[in-house]
């Protein structure tokens, strides 16, 4: 498995904070802030791990994550939400998400989730 991450995710801090972390430990990391730019992302970028906020702008990640997975099934998917009351984890592991990541989260633990869903 490579090293190309896209985030899909609405908050610029967010995604600059994650590209930056990563960045660090090699990884390819590019973000846009709306599903339809992550679509046209994905068709025309081999990419490894997604990380897909729940709530975006333009629609819902949580809905949008089994046509993803269908669509690219070996892609790796961290679901990203303030939203941690439990349901929203329950349903984007059952949707297919490799792991599901809460807001605020720790960046120093980062490295790890990655080569978790990469294993």
């Amino acid at each position: 498995m490579g090293n190309s991450i896209l985030i899909i995710d609405d908050e610029p801090d967010i995604c600059r904070l994650l590209q930056l972390n990563l960045s660090k430990y090699g990884y390819k990391v590019k973000y846009v802030h709306a599903l339809a730019e992550g679509w046209q992302f994905l068709k025309s970028h081999p990419t490894d791990v997604l990380f897909l906020d729940i709530h975006l702008p333009d629609g819902s990640g949580l809905e949008a994550l089994p046509q993803i997975k269908k669509l690219y099934p070996a892609l790796q998917v961290i679901t990203i939400s303030a939203y941690d009351n439990g349901l929203e984890k329950e349903k984007a592991l059952t949707a297919g998400a490799a792991h599901f990541l809460p807001k605020p989260f720790n960046v120093g633990k980062l490295q790890e989730i990655i080569t978790d869903v990469k294993s």
